[in-house]
């Protein structure tokens, strides 16, 4: 099922050897309030330091710089009100402490509004600048550098949260970027820090997390990556790849601590249905033979079959952390997971219910929805920030009630509420989805005028050729099946209209035998369809519009009398844009 390796001490990056202060979370665009108001974007940011190294960090003669403006740290004046818990006296940040740099105006902020106080973790290290505003007021693509020196000069740098390839030689040299946007309230944070180049991007966390780094617990961090052939989606359940994982122990050394590597089954309980696939200590896979030994790298080839992976790590203290292995981030791409059905109407009168959309794993493996997102271009929100795995072929409806929709659809499996959630147009609109490394993986596009009667029906998703972000991938659904296959997947899903009528002949004479003709359509999606109903001497007896799979005809004229007997003729129209196409064929009415 697995097989654990050594691998090269080499293959650890070069800047994880070095890993000391990391800027482990930026926050540019607070929700509270404009950019200059109090409280404010420039009262509200913050940033986050972690280290991660084995000494203590001072922060005596360190600045923050944006290329523009530059700001010493230093301690505030008196602790805050709503954050007795945090640490005001530290001039430093000890191994494996977090601090918080805010900015002075920042207790303004509160005493104006104290409904916007952050959520910052018990016990984190509280700083602030010389400055009311950090550099200046931070725009949302500002990068940071941190770095010890003077304003004018640069001794050392600690850290830098920039664009990849970014250099910086002066405090004010010119703006640092960081182009990752985020959502305005959210923050951006480091990926990875140890296997590969770092880039920053949108926190998986809603809506912040000062003062807590998540892979970071009880002084050990961890992280993993996993190597897959983009070419080769399919190879993916059958064949195992490649799982790096690589960890620090972070102001201590990792003897005594041991590992193991075990998998279950989704639907198992945390402490039942586990197999161990291996387990041992960390001699062999030592990063650094001098001094502390607080690195390790090991790699190991897995199937990614339908079981929940974990890394455990038992310390020397005998607590256990836990790494559960999503190895869906890795390979998602786009066709992983399709929005198959939703529902942007819950803000009108005509709703009745709220809104949704629902997901379909479309893939052969387990996808875990941890750090998922949805949205647009101008906002996104996290579906779900804990594990939620969905296996192959099934759905998954996030809503933003739960309840009012549990009460209108009894049965929905796989329901999640989202901490946030992301608005929809109830008319023309974009929805996204974004695996958390933040490839795009589908895309729904819809516009009102695409459809006819558009009031209270969700949007099926039909698959006729057509991407998400065109027309003739949406049709109405006036029975919404969230949670479940839609309806109009079989017979919307065609290029071209076809209609087949029976039986030939058909006796409305009430004996329970051949009293309905049905008229059974299969009609592309943008093709609005009539049927009618004529007798043998031309005259209408009956019309039926809207699509649908199967018009049933009762024998009844539109004045509910019964047609005389005879040759009957159906005559289907379909029309899309300027084009007309009519269909007619002959039946039989008997009594």
């Amino acid at each position: 099922m697995a097989r654990l390796s050594i691998i090269a001490v080499l293959m650890l990056a070069a800047s994880a050897h070095a890993l000391g202060i990391v800027i482990t979370e930026l926050h540019r665009d607070p929700a509270a309030g404009n950019k200059t108001a109090i409280p404010g974007g420039y009262s509200h940011s913050f940033v986050e330091l972690t280290n991660f190294g084995p000494d203590t960090f001072f922060v005596r003669d360190v600045f923050l710089t944006n290329g523009k403006v530059c700001d010493s740290i230093r301690r505030f004046d008196a602790p805050i009100p709503g954050h007795e818990s945090c640490v005001f006296d530290a001039g430093y940040i000890p191994p494996g402490g977090i601090a918080v740099v805010l900015p002075q105006n920042y207790l303004r902020g509160l005493e104006a509004a104290a409904s916007t106080i952050h959520p910052i973790a018990a016990g984190t290290i509280m700083l602030t600048v010389n400055n009311r505003n950090l550099g200046g007021g931070m725009a949302n693509d500002d990068g940071i550098a941190l770095f010890r020196g003077s304003r004018a000069r640069i001794d050392s740098l600690a850290d830098l949260a920039a664009d990849p390839g970014t250099e910086i030689s002066a405090p004010l040299s010119g703006k640092i970027v960081l182009s990752q946007k985020q959502p305005k309230g959210s923050s951006v944070v480091p990926a990875p820090l140890l296997l590969g180049d770092r880039r920053y991007i949108v926190s998986p966390s809603e809506p912040l997390s000062p003062g807590r780094f998540d892979r970071l617990r009880d002084g050990l961090y961890v992280e993993y990556s996993v190597a897959v052939s983009p070419s080769q989606p399919d190879v993916l359940p059958r064949a195992a790849v490649r799982c790096s994982l690589a960890g620090i122990f972070v102001a201590a050394d990792m003897g005594g601590a041991s590992w193991r590597l075990y998998s279950r089954m989704p639907s198992s309980p945390s402490n039942s249905g586990v197999t161990v696939i291996e387990e041992g200590g960390f001699d062999r896979y030592v990063h650094g033979a001098a001094g502390p030994r607080r690195q390790f790298l090991m790699t190991f080839d897995i199937v990614p079959e339908q079981r929940q992976y974990v890394f455990e790590v038992r310390l020397e203290n005998g607590r256990t952390v836990a790494y559960p292995l999503d190895l869906s981030t890795f390979w998602a791409d786009a066709g992983t997971l399709v929005i198959t059905e939703l529902y942007p109407k819950g803000g009108t009168a005509a709703a009745g219910q709220p809104e949704w959309f629902e997901l379909k794993n479309v893939s052969s493996a387990n996808v875990n929805l941890n750090g998922w997102m949805f949205g647009n271009s101008k906002d996104s929100a996290v579906i779900i920030s804990t594990d939620f795995v969905l296996p192959p072929g099934q759905y998954a409806v996030a809503s933003r009630d739960t309840a009012a929709l549990l009460n209108r659809y009894r049965s929905i499996p796989n329901l999640i509420r989202p901490a946030r959630w992301h608005t929809m147009n109830s008319f023309n609109d974009t929805l996204c989805v974004w695996s958390p490394r933040g490839v795009l993986v589908d895309m729904a596009v819809y516009r009102s005028s695409w459809f006819a009667g558009w009031s209270a029906q969700s949007l099926e998703r039909v698959f006729a050729g057509g991407a998400g972000s065109d027309s003739s991938s949406w049709v109405l659904c006036a029975g919404p099946t969230p949670g479940w296959p839609g309806g109009a997947a079989h017979w919307r899903a065609v290029q071209a209209p076809s209609v087949e009528i029976g039986p030939v002949p058909f006796t409305p004479d009430g004996d329970g035998v051949d009293d309905v003709l049905a008229i059974r359509m299969k009609v592309p999606p943008g093709v609005r369809a009539t049927v009618k109903i004529f007798a043998f001497n031309g005259k209408l007896l009956k019309t039926f519009t809207g699509e649908r799979e199967t018009v049933l005809w009762d024998g009844k004229t539109s004045q509910n009398r019964p047609a005389a007997p005879g040759p009957i003729y159906i005559v289907t129209e379909w029309t899309s844009g300027g084009t007309r196409q009519v269909v007619r064929k002959r039946g039989i009415l008997w009594r």
